[in-house]
């Protein structure tokens, strides 16, 4: 009979609670200090979430014998309790599965959809203008058709081991009995109430009663929640989209909606048929590596593959160490994939998008040799890929960032999941029904739908699903699973993973290393490095090195929250970003 120990579940807290910084819709989530520690653990199973508790709801389901994809729903569940202003029930999420058994890799996309009725000018005013993005985030327009239940749903039927009710019993008791808020959740109750609350009672009723803070010494309690889970643990997904749930759903909307007199919400009908669509992983290879994301609607995973793609030519066709060479490149090869990212992706229902081009080496050849070792080019144009002669499209700006979670699971039988999950702003809509907390994921579309004539790809349009950069990513090697990453932080997050997977595979650094490194980002015209990052060594300042390149330099902290496992030698390794409150947990055989 075999015995499991359980690693890394001491839980504490040791990040002080800060004054908030202003309110940066590009990084709205930017407002944990970086911790000096790193949680980390090892075992033939590892768990890394966005919150210890998830992570010890995670572990103990595969302690009862359940699969990655049953942790996965145990620790989503827990995370809508817990971590209600990065992810829930009432958002959206993209799954990258790998089944051991059938040595097989799977994409399930729950991304929300956009109601039947809404149409391509629903974020244009009556004057003919955008918008603003704040007052967009408080409309029930912005919620789209959550899609995260039904993904849960669909994955635990292909690879789920242990009932679908057993899944919901830790979340269903934490809603209920409460668990001590944590200072990040606490800041983060404060930056949604800059963001805008007095649209929505039924979120101050929770989250703010009279006008307060929950009590860090009190355990706060979501009982309509519990109710909500404890309904969806019995009823499964026809619950959520055909029964009670789904009634109270569209019923509190339409109270909402009248109160505010919008135009466009979702109906019964969009609710019920809500479809998971199961699609093809994205792959390329990277030097004796290979990388698969998510496809579109996800832009995320393009980029990624993208950046990697450029980087390997031009780091092989510059090979002199430079740090600061490093840091230039991966600035100028991030560059170039946003802008075919900003370009060409999008629902691929309304446009048929030129992926294989946009991946082709020769493709990527042509978009190294545009980027010079010497010179960074700001705003550069898009690229003209196989099979996009025949759409005349323009390019939309950024997106925001928003409230996303990641995480990554592998059992003892060697199952993967890497899973990121979003309702798009801290908290999404801040609009409440049954306890949770519903998104506004459809300010992800660009709010134009043309310029000059010409159409945005990520338009919106009924049904459709709003472009994403959520990237769950799963790394290969002689055509096993070796690394599983991912991380939340809305247009920045293939920034992210891409400066953590060129650590990884170039630089041969840790889970641990790989998650407390500096962080570079960019945006179409200027640098942005990481404060408090060592952006100087005794061979370089790279700061004076990327300015002498032409950069403009900013900084800024990120709110990264990598989630990453790693494979070395016979063991997995799991490490959760210092920036957030994630940990890491493992199971050992003994």
């Amino acid at each position: 009979m075999k015995t499991y120990k359980s690693l890394g579940l001491l839980c504490l807290f040791t990040v002080s609670l800060p004054l908030i910084a202003q309110v940066n819709w590009k990084a709205p989530e930017s407002i944990d200090a970086k911790k000096n520690s790193v949680s980390t653990a090892s075992g033939k199973a590892v768990v890394v979430t966005a919150n210890p508790l998830a992570s010890a709801a995670a572990l103990r389901t595969l302690e009862d014998g359940g699969s990655a994809m049953d942790a996965v729903v145990s620790a989503q569940t827990v995370l809508a309790v817990v971590e209600p202003q990065s992810s829930g029930l009432g958002g959206g999420s993209f799954l990258l599965y790998w089944d051991q058994t059938k040595k097989s890799l799977f994409a399930f996309d729950g991304r929300e959809t956009a109601s039947a009725q809404a149409n391509e000018n629903m974020w244009i005013n009556s004057n003919g203008e955008k918008v603003p993005w704040r007052q967009a985030t408080t409309s029930t327009s912005a919620i789209g058709v959550p899609g995260t239940l039904a993904l849960l749903w669909e994955g635990h039927q292909q690879f789920g081991n242990l009932t679908w009710e057993a899944n919901f019993k830790r979340s269903i008791d934490l809603a209920k009995e409460g668990f001590l808020p944590s200072p990040r959740f606490l800041r983060s109750i404060s930056l949604a109430k800059r963001l805008g609350v007095d649209h929505s009672q039924s979120f101050k009723n929770l989250y703010l009663p009279n006008n307060s803070l929950p009590k860090e010494k009190i355990p706060f309690r979501n009982r309509q929640l519990a109710s909500t889970l404890t309904r969806l643990a019995k009823g499964g997904v026809n619950e959520f989209y055909h029964g009670k749930v789904a009634n109270k759903l569209i019923n509190d909307i339409q109270v909402y909606q009248n109160s505010k007199n919008t135009i466009t919400t979702i109906t019964k009908k969009d609710l019920a048929n809500y479809k998971v669509q199961k699609r093809k992983p994205i792959c390329r290879k990277y030097r004796a590596w290979k990388v698969c994301s998510f496809p579109p609607p996800s832009g995320g995973g393009v980029a990624i593959l993208q950046a990697l793609g450029t980087y390997e030519l031009l780091s092989n066709k510059n090979s002199s160490g430079e740090e600061a060479m490093h840091w230039h490149l991966l600035a100028e090869s991030l560059r170039f994939a946003d802008a075919d990212r900003s370009h060409w992706i999008g629902d691929p229902i309304d446009w048929r998008i030129p992926l294989e081009g946009l991946l082709e080496d020769e493709y990527l050849k042509k978009k190294a040799t545009a980027i010079k070792s010497n010179a960074t080019k700001f705003h550069p144009a898009p690229g003209m890929p196989k099979g996009s002669k025949s759409l005349d499209l323009a390019s939309q700006p950024r997106t925001s960032s928003g409230g996303t979670t990641h995480l990554v699971v592998v059992d003892l039988q060697g199952n993967i999941a890497s899973y990121t999950s979003s309702i798009e702003t801290v908290f999404g809509s801040r609009y409440i029904s049954g306890g949770m907390v519903l998104n506004n994921q459809l300010t992800d579309f660009s709010f134009l739908s043309n310029v000059s004539g010409k159409p945005i790809a990520n338009r919106v349009k009924a049904k459709k699903r709003p472009m994403s950069s959520m990237a769950p990513v799963i790394v290969f090697r002689d055509d096993l699973p070796v690394l599983a990453v991912g991380s939340p932080g809305g247009w920045l997050i293939p920034h992210y993973i891409t400066n953590t997977l060129i650590g990884a595979l170039d630089f041969n650094l840790s889970p641990k290393e790989l998650v407390r490194q500096k962080l570079l980002s960019v945006q179409p015209d200027y640098t942005v490095l990481e404060e408090n990052g060592n952006w100087s060594s005794p061979n370089a300042n790279i700061h004076q090195e990327l300015v002498k390149r032409g950069h403009q330099i900013k900084y800024s902290s990120f709110s990264s929250g990598l989630a990453i496992i790693q494979w070395h030698k016979g063991s997995w390794h799991g490490a959760a970003d210092p920036r957030r409150e994630g940990q890491a947990v493992s199971l050992q055989i003994e």
